[in-house]
């Protein structure tokens, strides 16, 4: 990995199994969901059948170090993007002196910008990174966070100088006045030529 660099994306979706499928032609495949039946807890792997009354709650998708997380939901809608970077609290302590909120639990680290939109941040030594795989099979080679034309530069700069100058992000315009990521760029040995945008998730 060149650190820093985007591991991770997380969508909305209103169809789980044809999200799943659009990013298996890509190289990231299912590799456990989560959910619950009657309030409690299960964990299932991809070939796992649903017990009876089993209510999806999220699904983790895989392949090398690119990975994606689809919840279901009433349209699409992207929830925030992951970076893994060398000092977690050196990038949070840049983030508070810019006045961003910054949520932690014992697994994660949130960083919530000005714009609308979450950075989750990640060591390299994290329980996270270390579930990840070869990025020889599969990474994000470019994610692309589209934002209002006259404030790209503008966003671009600060995420930049909070979360370091992340190898595979570019910020580029979109007409509109609301902030989101629009499409990502996925490649890695066995998908070379291959990438999704966010309106193929809800197909």
């Amino acid at each position: 990995m060149n650190l820093p660099e985007v591991f991770h994306l997380h969508y909305h979706v209103p169809d789980v199994d044809a999200a799943a499928t659009a990013l298996s032609s890509c190289g990231i495949t299912p590799v456990a969901r989560f959910g619950s039946v009657e309030g409690e807890s299960v964990a299932l792997a991809p070939e796992e059948d649903e017990p009876s009354g089993f209510r999806l709650r999220l699904q983790t998708n895989r392949g090398g170090t690119a990975d994606v997380t689809l919840t279901p939901g009433p349209k699409l809608a992207f929830d925030h993007f992951g970076v893994v970077v060398e000092d977690v609290s050196a990038v949070v302590e840049r983030a508070t002196a810019r006045d961003w909120s910054v949520t932690e639990n014992e697994r994660r680290t949130f960083l919530v910008t000005p714009w609308g939109f979450r950075i989750e941040l990640q060591s390299p030594d994290s329980d996270l990174v270390s579930e990840l795989g070869d990025p020889d099979d599969c990474h994000f080679r470019e994610v692309s966070l589209s934002v209002p034309s006259e404030a790209r530069e503008r966003i671009d700069r600060t995420i930049r100088a909070v979360v370091g100058d992340v190898s595979n992000l570019r910020v580029v315009p979109l007409a509109g006045s609301q902030p989101a990521v629009t499409e990502a760029s996925l490649a890695g040995a066995n998908v070379e030529e291959q990438q999704f945008e966010m309106c193929v998730l809800a197909e």
